[in-house]
């Protein structure tokens, strides 16, 4: 846009001055050639206005357009992550038990494979353990209602370090996968993943806190698995552990373009 000024320094003849750039102007005022007072005019304006005048609107416009940009890209922003949500589909109670179910499937295999190892190596007597474990179930069998079972259960030769053997496996099964695929075997297989709440990947230092949480929930298996049963009314089907962690399990969609290909292949 042309702009004009009236020159004041000039006492004679025509004192009107451009055209110039409204920057121009403002290099003018800068070297104080210009005031505040000074006359400026450009095409589309019914008066000459003073300088401040002009500076003034041109300040508003740009704070006018910067807030409608601003807005504009929030809602835009917001609109995204709507879509994103609703198109999000949350693992529900009975994908996820049979996911766990599977990776428990797949931790026994792991851990009677290494149980059999270390009895092999003479580092474990795994027949007396099978042994005391089948006189431990026989004195259960006559009297169910032992008030020292557990007790004695736990001072069977050898359970403690089945047990132990056990808890190592699951913590490195799930911390490893879960830290860095974002999924154990059980999940891939039915196609699921874990994500923080935000839908940002889930980090090592996450899957560690949320293996961590997820042992709370374990424990309450002995409460009928409320830390489990949650998940079939949560919104987000999120256990206890999802609560704590602030992850979530979601339903992988494989991209569209990879269906796109399919179905040129089909064609071809």
């Amino acid at each position: 846009m042309n702009w004009f000024y009236i020159d004041e320094s000039i006492l004679e003849g025509d004192r009107r001055q451009g055209p110039v750039t409204f920057e121009d102007l403002q290099l003018l005022h800068s070297k104080k050639q210009i005031n505040e007072s000074t006359l400026v005019w450009h095409k589309g304006l019914d008066n000459w206005i003073t300088w401040k005048e002009a500076l003034d609107a041109e300040l508003s416009n740009h704070s006018e357009e910067d807030e409608r940009m601003l807005r504009e890209t929030v809602e835009a922003i917001l609109k995204e992550r709507i879509e994103e949500f609703h198109k999000k589909s949350f693992a529900g109670f009975f994908v996820r038990a049979g996911a766990l179910i599977i990776d428990w499937f797949i931790l026994a295999i792991i851990w009677e494979a290494g149980v059999h190892v270390l009895d092999w190596l003479n580092l474990m007597d795994f027949n007396a353990i099978v042994e005391a474990s089948n006189a431990f179930i026989e004195k259960y069998s006559a009297d169910p209602m032992s008030a020292n079972l557990s007790e004695e259960f736990m001072t069977i030769p050898g359970m403690k370090d089945l047990f132990l053997i056990w808890f190592i496996l699951q913590t490195l099964y799930f911390v490893g996968f879960n830290g860095f695929l974002s999924a154990t075997p059980g999940k891939f297989l039915l196609h699921l993943k874990i994500e923080r709440s935000d839908g940002s990947k889930l980090k090592f230092s996450g899957a560690l806190i949320r293996y961590i949480f997820s042992l709370f929930t374990q424990a309450t298996l002995v409460f009928y698995g409320i830390g489990y049963i949650i998940a079939a009314i949560d919104p987000k089907k999120r256990a206890l552990h999802d609560f704590f962690a602030r992850t979530q399990v979601v339903h992988v969609r494989k991209r569209s373009s990879d269906s796109d290909e399919k179905s040129d292949l089909k064609k071809d």
